[in-house]
C-alpha cells in the first residue's frame, strides 16, 4: 500500500520513478512544495493571505508525514528541516509564486510560458493537474502564451558578450591606489579557491575588483602604462534584490561571468542521462535570477543541507525540462559538455 501511494504519486506528478529511497524523496519534496502552495488557498473569506508560518508549517506536516509512512527517507532528510524549509519557502519567493506584505503571503496571479510542447506554470489553482520537476510545475502541450521563459522569470535576454559591452561603453578610467581590503576577480581556474584573489592582475585584460567595509564598492579595473585605471560601477547593478541579506550583492555574478565568458575560462556545464533525469553540475554559480530558475525546477541532490551550503552546483532535472533550460543557457552564452 505504502509503494502503491508513493508510485500512484509520482505518475500523477510525472516524476521518474526508481526503485531507491532518492527517487521517494523527490516525490515527497514535490509533494511538499506542491501542498504548501495549495496551502495559500486556505484563507478566510475576508482576507486574501495567509501567514508565512503557516506556509512553512505546511511543508513540514508533509515531509512529517510521509517519513511517518516510509521511516526509510530519513536517513537521506535531516532531523531538523529548518533550513529544508526556508529554502524551499526562499525559492518559491524569488520566483514569484505569491505576493507577500508583512507576515503574510498570498497567490499570485496566473501566468504561464513556453515554447514548443512545453507550457510552465505559475501562479495556479490547487485543484490544476501539473506535472512537476523539482519544485516547479509544467504541462506537456503546444504553448499558446505570448510569453517568454525569459520574460517570466526574469532570465537575461542578453548575450553575455552585448551585456558586458552595454556595461563598459560609456565607462570614464582613473587612476586608482588599491586600499588595503581590496579583492580582485580570478579570471583563471581553479575556481575551487574562491571566486577572489588578493593580487591585481597586470594583463591588459579588463577585469573585476570590490573593496570597502562593511558596503563593497565594485570597479571595473586594468592595467595600463605601469598603473591601475578603474571605473566604478552602480550598486543596483550588483545588488540582489530578492535577498533578505543587507548588502547582499549576488548580481555581481552576472558580471564575472561576461568577463571571463571574454576570457575564455568560464567553465563548462556537464550533464549526464541518468534515465529519465539529467543530472547538471554547474562549474561557477549561476546570476540569481538563472540560479532561482534552476532550483525551482530541480531537485537537490541531498537534503541535509544548511544555509551556509545551499544546493547551488548539482542538481536533477526531469529530461523534458532539461532542453528548455539549456535553450535559455546557451542563449546566454554558457556551453554544455553531456557526458
Amino acid at each position: 500500500m505504502i509503494n502503491d501511494l508513493i508510485v500512484s504519486i509520482g505518475r500523477q506528478l510525472n516524476i521518474p520513478q526508481s526503485d531507491d529511497n532518492e527517487w521517494v524523496c523527490r516525490v515527497v519534496y514535490s509533494v511538499a512544495g506542491q501542498m504548501a502552495l495549495a496551502s495559500l488557498w486556505d484563507h478566510t473569506e475576508d482576507g486574501g493571505s495567509v501567514s508565512i508560518q503557516h506556509f512553512k508549517s505546511r511543508i513540514g506536516q508533509i515531509f512529517d508525514a510521509y517519513e511517518g509512512i516510509y521511516p526509510k527517507i530519513g536517513f537521506l532528510l535531516p532531523h531538523d528541516k529548518t533550513d529544508l524549509i526556508e529554502e524551499m519557502y526562499s525559492i518559491y519567493l524569488r520566483n514569484g509564486f505569491f505576493y507577500h506584505s508583512a507576515y503574510q503571503i498570498s497567490p499570485a496571479a496566473l501566468a504561464t510560458g513556453g515554447n514548443g510542447d512545453l507550457v510552465l506554470h505559475r501562479g495556479i489553482s490547487p485543484d490544476l493537474k501539473l506535472f512537476m520537476s523539482g519544485l516547479g510545475f509544467y504541462s506537456v502541450q503546444t504553448s499558446t502564451s505570448d510569453r517568454t521563459i525569459s520574460s517570466m522569470f526574469g532570465l537575461q535576454k542578453q548575450s553575455f558578450e552585448s551585456y558586458l559591452e552595454e556595461l563598459l561603453a560609456h565607462c570614464e578610467w582613473e587612476q586608482i591606489e588599491w586600499p588595503d581590503n581590496s579583492e580582485f576577480l580570478r579570471l583563471d581556474p581553479p575556481f575551487k579557491w574562491g571566486y577572489w584573489q588578493q593580487i591585481p592582475e597586470k594583463n591588459d585584460h579588463i577585469s573585476l575588483a570590490r573593496y570597502g567595509e562593511p558596503n563593497k564598492i565594485f570597479v571595473f579595473y586594468r592595467y595600463s602604462n605601469g598603473v591601475f585605471l578603474n571605473t566604478p560601477i552602480p550598486e543596483w547593478r550588483m545588488r540582489d534584490y530578492f535577498s533578505n541579506i543587507p548588502g547582499n550583492h549576488g548580481e555581481y555574478r552576472r558580471i564575472a561571468i561576461s568577463l571571463l565568458k571574454k576570457h575564455g575560462t568560464l567553465p563548462e556545464i556537464k550533464t549526464k542521462a541518468r534515465g529519465s533525469l539529467v543530472e547538471i553540475k554547474l562549474g561557477y554559480r549561476l546570476p540569481p535570477s538563472e540560479e532561482n530558475f534552476f532550483k525551482l525546477y530541480s531537485w537537490p541532490v541531498r537534503y541535509d543541507f544548511t544555509s551556509k551550503t545551499p544546493q547551488v552546483f548539482t542538481r536533477m532535472m526531469a529530461r523534458q525540462i532539461y532542453p528548455m533550460f539549456k535553450h535559455e543557457l546557451e542563449s546566454m552564452g554558457y556551453c554544455f559538455v553531456e557526458e
